[in-house]
């Protein structure tokens, strides 16, 4: 479980970067991008789509990981941490590996269904701590 909590954040992580990158390189307008991103960033940038998207994904991937985290804890705590739990939190790792790029494109449905199938994983492991 321990692994998968590791690679949740790892995750996190990459959302963080992936939308900080974004929010600098694809800004609309002219300004100078190295001034903004070494300055106070007193200025606000207009965000592009994508990068837009990106944040919501990295909001929405904090609202996952308030689940995650204190379910995965407490399997390991009540030493729970097998079977139907474990492959729940694969699940969850998996599907919110996809939903950054799913988001992303903005393809119709799959964001939703890629969401979804993160939250399967979450019952998942919730079930697996009341049994």
């Amino acid at each position: 479980m321990i692994n998968y909590i590791l690679w949740a954040l790892l995750l996190y992580f990459a959302y963080i970067a992936v939308h900080a990158v974004l929010k600098l390189t694809s800004s609309k307008g002219d300004s100078n991008l190295l001034a903004v991103s070494l300055g106070p960033r007193d200025t606000v940038l207009e965000k592009s789509v994508t990068s837009q998207r990106c944040g919501r994904a990295q909001r929405n991937m904090e609202e996952a990981l308030f689940f995650f985290l204190p379910l995965a804890l407490l399997l390991i705590i009540t030493n729970k941490a097998d079977g139907m739990a474990l492959t729940g939190a694969l699940i969850f790792v998996i599907a919110r590996a996809a939903y950054l790029p799913a988001y992303f494109m903005g393809v119709f449905a799959v964001r939703t269904l890629v969401w979804t199938g993160g939250v399967v994983g979450l019952v998942m492991m919730a079930l697996r701590l009341t049994s």
